[in-house]
């Protein structure tokens, strides 16, 4: 009878165990979105506003000048318009290096770092201060038009 309810009571205990969801904050800065970040370090207009900087710096600049080198090696593939490709190929290799330069510098890693240090210390680096006073600046402009 012991036996049996030591094994029950273990059961239990390991099954629940397994179920449990914890609360840890071991996730990855690369899997946070954009809501995640917001909603973990969106403490004012100033980290909502390095938040929107980094998202659309990744999302909209980066991506969007490094998509032309793919279809430029497409069309340098083609031999009817291999000329243009490769010519467009050239061109659009610059845009590509610098579009995962922009991926790099403004990398979700990066980003926490900021704003973990921004919510300790109040202070920024100098590069981002920068965007954020302009990115700041946009939003009492596009606030007045309303």
């Amino acid at each position: 009878m012991m036996k049996k309810l030591l094994l029950l009571s273990s059961f239990l205990l390991i099954g629940f165990s397994c179920f449990t969801q914890s609360n840890s904050n071991n996730t990855k800065a690369r899997k946070l979105t954009y809501s995640d970040f917001t909603a973990e370090f969106g403490i004012n207009d100033t980290a909502n506003a390095i938040i929107d900087i980094f998202f659309d710096k990744r999302e909209n600049a980066a991506l969007g000048e490094m998509s032309f080198l793919p279809i430029s090696l497409v069309l340098a593939v083609i031999p009817q318009t291999r000329i243009v490709g490769v010519g467009t190929a050239i061109i659009s290799l610059p845009l590509f290096a610098h579009g995962l330069y922009t991926l790099l510098k403004f990398r979700k890693k990066k980003l926490v770092l900021i704003l973990l240090e921004y919510k300790s210390t109040k202070e920024l680096p100098n590069w981002v201060r920068k965007k954020v006073n302009k990115q700041l600046a946009l939003y009492k402009i596009i606030e007045r038009e309303y």
